[in-house]
């Protein structure tokens, strides 16, 4: 099987080391070495189109900066090659819906869902739903790719896609996967902090469900990386971060560690990931996010933006 990859920034180059452990692959890239890592990586590169189309891929894995997803893609989905895109899908939902005629050709790269602590929330709050849930991310951008001068990166440049909302989008998607469309969209982005960027570097803002109201914050700007994930249902109180879930009942104060992930879970779902990829490009199910799903998370992304 063929695969082709187009982009070897940070995320490129995670997927190929992935794809380097899957037996009987032969991989290829599509490059313009205008990033930041420009080192060759010991595979087949092409800078031009044509000669990565010549290659005759069976799929291709488009981790390019986010304006550059649709157009990347439309070449190889003409000939009927299965593409994963990464999150979010592009800049707008209008020009994502370009892919609508390709879409049982197309999935899209939201890695959370191969992690187990999300497997195992999904699977709880189908029988336990959860009336209020929060998701709070932060990191500091200067410190996300310590190699690179973050204000030439696209997540600090808003013509190419950047922004944390758009960044930070897991959390959306999984939101989707676990209680469906909003009925409600209310919140605020903006840019508010010291850094050098033209985007917006905070996020606040409220989804609701028939069932399930949901906060996120996320910003740029924390000196330490925060993780912090919490959902109320009608038994108590559940918390869970990169790897253990916890649970406190309403009658009680003590925490109970009620799941706990792997050691190796962070590194173990982007290689399930891409198995499923190479099952995907082998005309197989997928259980990446859907062309369906990647817009319907810009969706919440433009309703929050156009508040």
């Amino acid at each position: 099987m063929r695969i082709l990859l187009i982009g070897l920034g940070s995320i490129g180059r995670r997927h190929l080391g992935h794809l380097e452990k899957i037996d009987g692959l032969e991989l290829a890239a599509l490059r313009t070495k205008k990033g930041v890592l420009k080192e060759e990586k010991g595979i087949k590169e092409f800078y031009d189109l044509n000669d990565a189309l010549d290659f005759n891929p069976d799929g291709v894995l488009i981790s390019n900066p986010t304006s550059l997803h649709v157009e990347t893609a439309i070449p190889f989905l003409e000939k009927g090659i299965r593409v994963l895109i990464e999150k979010p899908i592009d800049t707008s939902v209008e020009n994502a819906e370009r892919l609508r005629p390709y879409s049982d050709l197309i999935r899209i790269a939201y890695c959370m869902r191969f992690h187990p602590v999300n497997h195992f929330l999904k699977n709880l709050f189908d029988k336990e739903v959860p009336f209020k849930v929060g998701f709070k991310r932060s990191f500091y951008l200067p410190k996300w790719h310590p190699y690179a001068d973050y204000r030439k990166e696209y997540t600090a440049q808003k013509a190419l896609g950047g922004g944390v909302i758009r960044t930070l989008s897991h959390e959306i998607d999984l939101s989707l996967d676990w209680f469906g469309e909003p009925s409600q969209v209310s919140g605020v982005v903006d840019k508010v902090s010291f850094l050098e960027l033209d985007t917006d570097d905070y996020a606040f803002f409220t989804t609701k469900t028939k069932d399930t109201i949901l906060n996120f914050e996320l910003d740029f700007f924390s000196p330490v990386n925060v993780k912090v994930f919490e959902a109320f249902t009608n038994k108590g109180k559940y918390e869970w971060g990169s790897n253990d879930v916890f649970f406190t009942a309403y009658e009680g104060s003590e925490k109970e560690k009620v799941f706990s992930s792997p050691d190796d879970a962070y590194t173990q779902m982007y290689q399930d990931q891409m198995v499923d990829f190479c099952r995907f490009a082998s005309g197989k199910e997928s259980l990446n996010a859907t062309l369906e799903d990647g817009i319907n998370v810009l969706k919440i992304i433009e309703q929050v933006e156009n508040r």
